[in-house]
């Protein structure tokens, strides 16, 4: 594949509906900005109501054409065949990645090599869905057969675009689904680049569409039209809601949804010799995707005779993490945030949190070195906090956390599940018997203990609460995208 366009302002990407390359109906262009330097270096048109009821009515109409006729084994050929090009192609979705999203280089590549796998695992499971038969007695036969559900319609965020796309197109499509998706307006270039993949090697015209643009203008029409039969939402709690209601009008079924996250994790290692452990970890829920994941340890309930040690080690292995443009000579452990209102409302919560009256031991504004350009924000830490700031309490979505000092287990659990989400957490602990119980007690759909892994593929990743619904990753994934039909024959 040729990254068209080599990154120049002239280059313009299309909206992709039924398997052709085009232009929003209004012809509308947007800007696509550098949230490392604030300037445009590309174009994207912004599709319309018309385009996503086009984008629909293409997709229901590849259900009955040529996709139907193929089977389970050649839908898993593919997606591995996706999934060897987005590796081919790396290097140039990589660079193009970096510079729409502002992830560092090594972040960006493993994104990708991220979705790849995802495409991967649900292509390998596409020819081992299975129906039943069910003994009824003499005379009649009763068997079940599981279906596809029809569209889909997936609509992204922009904190892990490509991941996120293949996690939910991947088991759609091997599951004999269409899809069509409405990526973030912020990210959206990376993401009609890997569509590009898609269609050279072979799918057929309507079987996925792409269609980019602000939700305030597809999100209703393409969650309310009666020919939508599931959606996957990865967003706000309030988008969220948003969703819900316009699913209710015709009962459609929503597959998954993860909204926020705000998760909590314990250190109860056994003395201040073992604390290099948790403080890697927090220095990774800064650095990673600059903070911006909704599975982010942003609170960290430290007991008490650890928490000035575990302090004490954190602060200079903060400090000391490099904050910068992808380009940057030598490398950058995080880059910029995404867009300038995003950048302004983790301000907000940096300068909330002092007026709170947490500690801050670093961090706290803008890095002095990169000037005024560039929506970057220094890893910030922020100590003596209690569960009834706002710090604590809300999403920051950024490179912020919060430490606070706790004098039990049944503390900390008691203020771990004191959040209106409930998505992640992590236990930092030699202790097996303390770690199994602390997973069974923690209130949130998914638990690590001792390191953050385990969010996708071959494991099933969700929420509980305000964290949302559904599971994506692991076998009942893909069970999610099909529906049963039961049927009944009398033999007699």
């Amino acid at each position: 594949m040729m990254i068209e366009r080599n990154c120049k302002m002239n280059n313009r990407y299309q909206l992709f509906i039924d398997g052709i390359w085009r232009k929003g109906s209004e012809g509308t262009w947007m800007p696509v900005i550098n949230p490392a330097t604030e300037e445009a270096f590309a174009e994207v048109s912004w599709g319309t109501p018309d385009d996503a009821s086009l984008a629909i009515g293409a997709a229901e109409d590849a259900l009955s054409g040529e996709w139907a006729a193929w089977n389970p084994t050649r839908r898993g050929r593919f997606l591995f065949a996706v999934a060897a090009s987005i590796r081919r192609n790396i290097a140039e979705l990589a660079e193009l990645f970096s510079m729409e999203h502002g992830k560092p280089p090594h972040q960006a590549t493993g994104e990708l090599e991220d979705a790849a796998r995802y495409l991967e695992y649900f292509g390998g499971w596409a020819d081992k869905l299975t129906g039943m038969t069910i003994d009824l007695g003499q005379g009649q036969l009763d068997y079940v057969l599981r279906e596809p559900l029809g569209v889909t319609v997936h609509i992204a965020p922009w904190n892990y675009p490509l991941d996120i796309f293949c996690r939910s197109v991947g088991p759609a499509l091997a599951a004999g689904n269409t899809c069509v998706v409405k990526p973030s307006r912020e990210i959206s270039v990376v993401t009609l680049a890997l569509a590009r993949l898609f269609e050279e090697e072979g799918i057929p015209a309507g079987v996925l569409n792409v269609i980019p643009g602000p939700g305030t203008v597809l999100g209703k029409v393409l969650t309310e039209d009666p020919r939508v039969r599931g959606i996957i939402f990865t967003g706000s709690v309030a988008t969220g809601r948003t969703v819900l209601q316009s699913a209710a009008i015709h009962i459609t079924p929503v597959v998954s949804m993860e909204l926020g996250g705000k998760a909590p994790s314990l250190v109860f290692v056994k003395d201040a010799s073992e604390l290099d452990g948790p403080v890697g970890g927090a220095v990774g829920a800064l650095a990673w995707n600059a903070g911006q994941s909704c599975g982010q340890r942003a609170r960290w309930y430290v007991r008490r005779d650890l928490y000035e040690p575990f302090l004490e080690k954190l602060a200079p292995r903060v400090r000391s993490l490099r904050v910068g443009p992808y380009t940057q000579l030598g490398g950058v452990d995080l880059g910029p945030l995404v867009s300038k209102k995003h950048y302004e409302n983790v301000m907000n919560y940096i300068r909330i949190g002092k007026e709170e009256g947490a500690r801050l031991i670093a961090g706290g504004g803008r890095p002095e070195s990169l000037g005024e350009k560039g929506y970057f924000v220094a890893p910030t830490v922020f100590a003596d906090c209690n569960n009834s700031m706002r710090i604590v309490r809300e999403e920051i979505f950024g490179p912020v956390i919060t430490v606070i000092p706790v004098d039990s287990l049944d503390e900390a659990l008691t203020l771990a599940n004191d959040n209106m989400f409930g998505l992640s957490s992590e236990i930092w602990t030699s202790d097996v018997t303390i770690a199994h119980s602390v997973a069974s007690r923690l209130d949130v759909g998914h638990v690590t203990i001792n390191g953050s892994a385990a969010f996708g593929f071959e494991v099933p990743f969700g929420g509980v609460k305000l964290s949302g619904l559904g599971r994506e990753g692991g076998p009942e994934a893909i069970l999610a995208y099909t529906r049963l039909k039961n049927v009944w024959v009398n033999l007699k």
